[in-house]
């Protein structure tokens, strides 16, 4: 089967977060698409701060599946909990999974990119694209790309959900990258495309599997002083550019 991928090997990060009414199922799940593949692979959970049984979970599944690592961080903070995860991923293609949003296809689809691209995003802004979220957090996606492109010039139509990005441009970008919570991959992937590397979008479909674990409301004030303070930073970091 893994004779058609140009990739032969991947990691997959899942942060998770008091997630221990689906973790079990849904870890399952994801392992079960990764071994169908087989090829050589590994999946980091990265805990943060739960305070439930979430870790003690993921600990269980460690210890039955050899491709499975269970890291832990003291406390919640998805983009620290993504960064956390790519930083330890060993393989050469790093697939970003939700516990509640992963895709068989989208992962055969990061395996069989193409050379030329840097990585992989699933974006909801598509024309075929599926997007089965509430009204409210559609408008807030529109809204959120609206600004990626007026601040930063993006040619991409979504930046949020799952993404593939080869290692090596990982490596490349990521200690640069200030953004922790809601940007962290969002920051990583612009990083990346003002690198002068390629990004190619596949459709997103999506039909959430229980109600967003975060509030919208409380986020998007968050998300709006981060993306400030990443434009300056952009800003500081090309006027240093120009005066090398």
């Amino acid at each position: 089967m893994g004779a058609n991928f140009t990739i032969n090997n991947f990691s997959v990060v899942v942060p998770i977060y008091n997630e221990e009414e689906i973790l079990e199922d849904s870890a399952n799940k994801i392992i079960l698409i990764s071994d169908k593949l087989s090829i050589e692979y590994e999946i980091i959970f990265v805990e943060n701060g739960s305070s439930d049984n979430t870790k003690k979970i993921a600990k269980k599944i460690e210890e039955k599946n050899k491709q499975v690592r269970v890291l832990s961080l003291p406390n919640p903070n998805y983009g620290n909990a993504l960064k956390e995860g790519f930083q330890n991923a060993r393989k050469d293609i790093i697939v970003s999974f939700d516990i509640d949003y992963f895709s068989e296809s989208f992962l055969h689809s990061a395996l069989t990119l193409d050379k030329t691209y840097a990585g992989l995003t699933a974006s909801k802004q598509l024309p075929e694209s599926i997007d089965g979220r509430k009204f409210i957090r559609r408008v807030a996606t529109k809204m959120f790309v609206l600004i990626l492109k007026i601040l930063f010039q993006t040619n991409l139509s979504d930046t949020h959900g799952m993404k593939a990005i080869r290692n090596i441009h990982v490596k490349e970008q990521i200690d640069s990258v200030i953004s922790t919570q809601d940007l962290f991959d969002t920051e990583l992937i612009l990083r990346i495309e003002r690198s002068g590397q390629k990004i190619k979008e596949i459709p997103a479909h999506i039909n959430e599997i229980r109600p967003s674990v975060s509030l919208i409301y409380s986020r998007i004030p968050r998300t709006l002083y981060s993306i400030i303070r990443l434009r300056y930073y952009f800003f500081k970091e090309g006027l240093k550019t120009k005066n090398l």
